[in-house]
């Protein structure tokens, strides 16, 4: 018999998650399990008991950052061991394994069958007790986590290399380590930021561009994990966002798909996966000559704008720079402080990528341009040069960590593609029951401008034809005004009659509209009726007895005065079951908002395709 003891992180934030994820995820890739309430009750059991003596004191390690909330693990057994390396590999809400097995092999020699790619020492530990033999190991999604500090605090590759270093030993040598306060802002060290408890999202690529409404990647995981728990196989998120589904998805082996209408989510979405790969020599060589050519061509504009030097120097075309430029600022209005001074130099860098053959160094200079623009939107005295030079370091850092990362972690990345196209009509883009399974989450009917938060970096760089078309197109845009009569001529048409597929999403509907709430009314029917299309597509495209988990929240509108809640998840699940989805698990999820947050629960629908 084989013992298994999985102890949660401590930085889970709500009690579902440990109740609902973790346990979801665990019976999806090992089977099934029971709740830890407390590891002390557990180390006075056998087989953990007996190593808990002096010599070993296991006890120290189990109950070391234990999670808050009522559960504190899960325990399973199995008559047989096999390779362990997808638990480790994959798991999300569980940051160690405790396996005790009877066996008198070399531990050694037991790892390069149950976990081939450990490291002991760094993600695997083992103690061993008469014949009774004990392995700790630490689970990829802790190494992945805490390196968001690594990012924070190293400012050059050497710094890297000696931060990761100290990750991979802490949870083996510093686990009696008394961290310093959490208020202390002067002199703290890496380790200290390792115990605190909060839950870092912005892990390596995740970080590379702001993003409002973004996933959450812990949870996404274990969300991929329960729907598709194979090794091989393609995952789809066609509301790709800024692309959380689709780097997790790579991280845990598998290939991918995007679709996104929205041509900047494509870029962020495809830049994140692929850079992980991008070779680190080859990428820091480009970033420094850009730079220095981009350095070059400023001064020369600057000089150039004053008299100083003529206008036909250096590689751009300054008067179209000029000209331009007072285009674009009165475009941007009040979207970016200093238009004057910032929209030039953005041009100039936008041009200059023009003479850069490579697409994949292009396209990742392109969004750290991008990322650019929306952190000088939001501050106002940095320059735009610094700024820029600045997130170039840092998104190469990342790429650098992850590389240092996985010479222990050997994660074999899944490849990735996302599309600009409509997940209204994907034919084009994905065949039918091609995708193993699905993860998304739908804008909430009306509840993001994405277009507002994009809009400086859509304008500067002109990654959209038409921006007022491109909001029109996108699915729950709240600032579109649709035409009033011809979504009225369409509540009242066979085809689009949404009675067919949702009766509590007409009600919500009719109820807005006859209480003085048109144009939420018919926003909501415009989602609604979009939403028809998109389960639809999403059907076609998923294998037979696949498995799809939509994220969706929702919406509040004010009626005569009072805030009504529009339940778009049963409407979405109405939709589902009226299209030939079956029920697999409804799961709901608390956010934890600050005070002007109005969305403050979501709920997970996991569908599956009979």
């Amino acid at each position: 018999m084989f013992y298994f003891y999985f102890k949660i992180f401590n930085n889970i934030k709500s009690e579902h998650e440990a109740t609902d994820f973790a346990k979801l995820e665990l019976e999806s890739l090992f089977g099934m399990v029971k709740p830890i309430y407390n590891f002390a009750d557990k180390l006075k059991e056998e087989p953990l008991n007996k190593f808990t003596h002096s010599s070993i004191r296991i006890q120290d390690f189990i109950t070391h950052e234990l999670s808050y909330g009522r559960i504190q693990g899960y325990f399973g057994t199995s008559e047989t061991m096999g390779d362990i390396s997808k638990l480790v590999k994959r798991l999300s809400y569980t940051r160690e394994i405790y396996l005790i097995m009877s066996e008198n092999k070399s531990p050694s020699e037991l790892l390069r069958n149950i976990f081939p790619d450990g490291v002991v020492e760094k993600n695997v530990h083992y103690f061993r007790k008469d014949s009774l033999l004990l392995f700790r190991f630490i689970t990829n999604q802790y190494f992945l986590e805490k390196s968001q500090y690594i990012s924070k605090l190293s400012r050059n590759e050497r710094e890297v290399e000696r931060n990761v270093e100290i990750l991979f030993s802490h949870l083996i040598k510093d686990i009696y380590r008394i961290p310093a306060s959490s208020t202390l802002s002067i002199g703290k060290r890496l380790q200290d930021y390792f115990a605190i408890r909060e839950e870092p999202s912005l892990y390596l690529t995740h970080y590379f561009h702001p993003y409002k409404g973004k996933f959450h990647p812990k949870m996404v995981r274990a969300l991929l994990n329960n729907i598709y728990p194979y090794d091989k196989g393609i995952i789809l998120d066609n509301f790709a966002g800024s692309g959380t589904l689709l780097v997790e998805a790579s991280l845990l082996g598998l290939d991918s798909v995007g679709v996104e209408i929205n041509p900047l989510s494509v870029l962020m979405s495809n830049v994140k996966c692929y850079s992980l790969n991008l070779e680190t020599s080859r990428l820091k060589d480009s970033i420094n000559e850009y730079l220095k050519t981009l350095t070059e061509e400023i001064y020369s504009w600057k000089r150039g704008t004053y008299g100083s030097l003529p206008f036909f120097r250096g590689q751009v075309n300054y008067n179209w720079i000029s000209e331009k430029s007072k285009q674009l600022c009165i475009k941007l209005k009040n979207a970016l402080r200093d238009k004057e001074k910032t929209v030039p130099q953005v041009l100039i860098a936008r041009e200059l990528l023009k003479n850069i053959n490579d697409e994949e160094i292009r396209n990742f200079l392109l969004l750290s341009l991008s990322g650019t623009i929306s952190d000088v939107a939001r501050r106002t005295s940095d320059q735009f040069l610094d700024v820029f030079r600045g997130r170039l370091n840092n998104l190469y850092l990342r790429i650098f960590l992850f590389q240092r990362l996985n010479k222990t972690l050997k994660i074999r990345l899944g490849k990735s593609k996302t599309y600009i196209a409509d997940t209204r009509n994907m034919k084009k883009e994905i065949s039918s029951e091609s995708i193993g399974g699905i993860v998304n989450s739908p804008p909430y009917a009306v509840a993001l401008d994405y277009i507002k938060n994009d809009y400086p970096q859509l304008v500067l760089l002109e990654l959209a034809g038409s921006i007022e078309k491109l909001g029109k197109d996108m699915m729950g845009n709240p600032r579109v005004n649709y035409d009033r009569k011809e979504l009225m001529e369409k509540l009242t048409k066979k085809d689009e009659n949404l009675t067919d597929f949702s009766e509590t999403g007409s009600k919500v509907v009719n109820y807005l509209i006859s209480n003085g709430r048109q144009q939420a009314g018919l926003r909501s029917f415009k989602f609604y009726t979009d939403m028809i299309k998109t389960l639809r597509e999403m059907k076609r495209v998923l294998r037979k007895g696949g498995k799809s988990a939509i994220v969706i929240g929702n919406n509040h509108f004010i009626v005569g005065g009072n805030s009504i809640e529009v339940p778009n998840d049963k409407i979405l699940l109405e939709i589902a079951e009226n299209l030939g989805f079956k029920i697999d698990r409804l799961v709901g999820r608390k956010l934890q908002k600050s005070s002007e947050g109005i969305i403050r629960e979501e709920t997970v629908l996991v569908l599956r395709k009979s």
